[in-house]
């Protein structure tokens, strides 16, 4: 009985000292540093997204995969996911290559609204989780932003 209760106490402070490293533990913040059209087909068309994630803790962290949606002037584009394992350094940023994929014609009406006014940038807003190793829940993320689409030839 005596190696009983030990037992419960020792998985309860295992538990709690678990609960209070998750409670300090930010989020990373994830920001869309660029977008490339890689390929187009008659249906659907390939974006190439990279990700800036930056890590406001002072430990490292290692991503294991992200799990997003990227909105253009408020109206839902795309999702992406990501595997690629990445290590955000303590107080640091890393870059994560990711694509999605869009219909043809979502993509026509988005980019003519955002040709309508060339040179503007447009808004974005990433919405999404990643996994953390050693961390047992996603952690979620939620930023807005601008950026303007590369020229075109």
């Amino acid at each position: 009985m005596k190696t009983l209760i030990s037992a419960c106490l020792f998985v309860t402070a295992l538990f709690l000292s678990g609960c209070q490293t998750l409670g300090s533990l930010e989020s990373p913040e994830v920001s869309l540093a660029g977008i490339n059209l890689n390929k187009v087909s008659l249906f659907e068309q390939e974006w190439g997204l990279t990700l800036r994630a930056r890590n406001p803790n002072d430990r490292d962290l290692t991503l294991k995969s992200m799990d997003y949606e990227i909105y253009v002037n408020g109206e839902k584009f795309g999702r992406g996911l990501t595997a690629e394992t990445v290590t955000l350094p303590a107080m640091g940023d890393a870059t994560v290559r990711t694509t999605i994929t869009t219909s043809l014609l979502e993509s026509l009406q988005k980019l003519q609204e955002i040709q309508q006014n060339p040179g503007e940038p447009f808004t974005y807003r990433l919405v999404g989780k990643a996994k953390v190793a050693g961390v047992p829940i996603p952690l979620s993320f939620d930023r807005e932003g601008q950026m303007k689409l590369p020229a075109m030839p």
